[in-house]
């Protein structure tokens, strides 16, 4: 008797754990009823994340070598097939949307880019997401490029169309002491991974840069221009 009236007082008794069990099991059917069925995988992965992290964390996964290109040499991934031909000095370069300020001991490092878009729809050229997110020049103050030109029409900010070719001229706004003629530049160029939308976005996008190769060009000084200016760097 006295037993009974313990669990009765305290709630430890079978039939109380009984009727909590079926209580807790309702309002668990009803939270999730609550959830959108596209939500679950996230939570999912969410919860089995967490406890991952709580139990040392998930196996490290060895990243990819970097390639190392010789000059011309073609790097090719998902979205891009690209080829550093070769790169300029120049005081400046209106004419591929690139300014510098002379009084500023400001010039413009071109280079030329062979890109093709291997993809399946039209990219844009100056984005970072595409050509110019690929590109760095880590040597620099500033290793990201200011624009992206066509080589043959000067069109800026060009479309990459699939499986044609083109030749881009991709600059670099540089303090004159920087990058001198002769020097040797190392060019990175990062990979990127197509990301499909399906909680918070819809459609498909490029994510997370990663480096995967490398490669050197020698740096040619044409001055103030005036040979580029009619048939771009060369």
């Amino acid at each position: 008797m006295a037993r009974r009236y313990d669990d009765a007082v305290t709630g430890t008794g079978e039939g109380s754990r009984g009727t909590r069990s079926v209580r807790d099991a309702q309002w668990l059917r009803a939270a999730t009823d609550r959830v959108p069925t596209a939500w679950i995988p996230g939570i999912l992965t969410a919860v089995f994340l967490g406890a991952a992290a709580a139990f040392g964390g998930l196996e490290a996964v060895a990243a990819p070598p970097i390639a190392t290109l010789e000059p011309g040499e073609t790097h090719v991934n998902d979205m891009l097939s690209i080829t550093v031909e070769r790169a300029v000095l120049i005081d400046s370069f209106p004419e591929a949307g690139a300014y510098a300020d002379p009084d500023k001991g400001q010039r413009i490092l071109a280079m030329v880019v062979t890109a093709e878009n291997v993809w399946d729809r039209p990219v844009q050229s100056m984005s970072d997401t595409s050509l110019t997110g690929s590109l760095r020049v880590p040597g620099l103050a500033d290793p990201v490029p200011v624009a992206a030109a066509r080589l043959d029409d000067g069109t800026n900010k060009p479309w990459l169309q699939p499986g044609m070719p083109a030749e881009i001229v991709v600059t670099w706004r540089i303090s004159a002491e920087e990058v001198a003629a002769g020097d040797g530049i190392t060019v990175e160029i990062s990979d990127f991974s197509l990301q499909r939308g399906q909680i918070v976005f819809s459609g498909e996008t490029w994510v997370s840069p990663v480096v995967a190769a490398r490669t050197s060009v020698t740096v040619t000084d044409v001055g103030a221009g005036a040979d580029a200016e009619q048939s771009g760097p060369s």
